[in-house]
């Protein structure tokens, strides 16, 4: 299915709205909850300025290490999987002849979707 996904095989509809907007905001809300978790256990630092200066293994749990490291895997998860959808939406409108209308707009339409939850997230 992912090869299908990234070749473009797939319809334009299945592609944009089951991958591109269901398949985005399952990803983003995994990440987001990731997030919520990781969030208090910094106090207000970034993820490089807590490892770098406020961190100390032997008094820390490892509890925030556990949610770094889920966060940080989510999240790259994610923007491969965004990557992924993006280039088939693209490959799947070329594809499309059916309305020169919705073979533009869904391109626009995936770049945005993919530049918004990429702009809330960083």
């Amino acid at each position: 299915m992912y090869k299908k996904l990234v070749a473009g095989e797939l319809s334009l509809v299945e592609t944009f709205w089951k991958f591109g907007v269901l398949g985005s905001l399952l990803g983003f809300s995994i990440v987001w909850i990731f997030g919520g978790i990781l969030v208090p256990q910094l106090h207000g630092y970034s993820i490089y300025a807590y490892y770098t200066q406020y961190y100390n293994p032997l008094r820390s749990g490892s509890d925030i290490l556990l949610s770094t490291v889920c966060y940080l895997t989510s999240l790259g998860v994610f923007c491969a999987y965004l990557f992924s959808v993006v280039l088939g939406v693209w490959r799947s409108s070329a594809e499309y002849d059916k309305n020169v209308f919705f073979k533009y707009m869904s391109r626009i339409g995936i770049v945005f979707l993919a530049y918004l939850f990429l702009r809330i997230i960083f």
